[in-house]
């Protein structure tokens, strides 16, 4: 069996997200950020409402995708997470991923928020809630 995390970056990868070490963001798993690259996509595990059937067919649990931005480039890392919202929140479904049903995936609240700027490090971030529905 797969680790969900691994599960939903390998679906993000697969919904076709430009996950290059240097033109990209890649997708890494967290919830610990490395301080490089700049340009990244963590990807954090969370609870959720569990099972959504009476009979255990389908498990909803939530995830956070933060996004950090170059150095002085608040509009690039805004823009990035917007991408990845559209990526997600347009993807299809059902999909087969490492063995798991991914069922349906939608955002918990609003888009992309920006956190606290430290203006120390000038990187931008930015996080997204999402609840993914899987195949039990």
């Amino acid at each position: 069996m797969t680790a969900q995390t691994q599960v939903i970056i390998d679906w993000i990868d697969g919904l076709g997200w430009d996950d290059r070490q240097e033109l990209g963001f890649p997708v890494l798993p967290g919830p610990y950020i490395p301080p490089s690259p700049d340009r990244l996509v963590v990807i954090t595990g969370g609870s959720g409402p569990g099972y959504l059937t009476e009979e255990p067919a389908t498990d909803g649990s939530n995830f956070q995708a933060l996004i950090r931005g170059a150095p002085e480039d608040p509009f690039g890392a805004e823009a990035a997470a917007q991408a990845l919202d559209d990526l997600i929140l347009r993807a299809r479904f059902p999909v087969q991923v490492d063995g798991t049903w991914i069922v349906n995936c939608t955002r918990i609240g609003s888009g992309p928020t920006p956190l606290p700027w430290d203006v120390t490090d000038q990187r931008t971030s930015l996080t997204s809630n999402y609840m993914i529905v899987t195949g039990v």
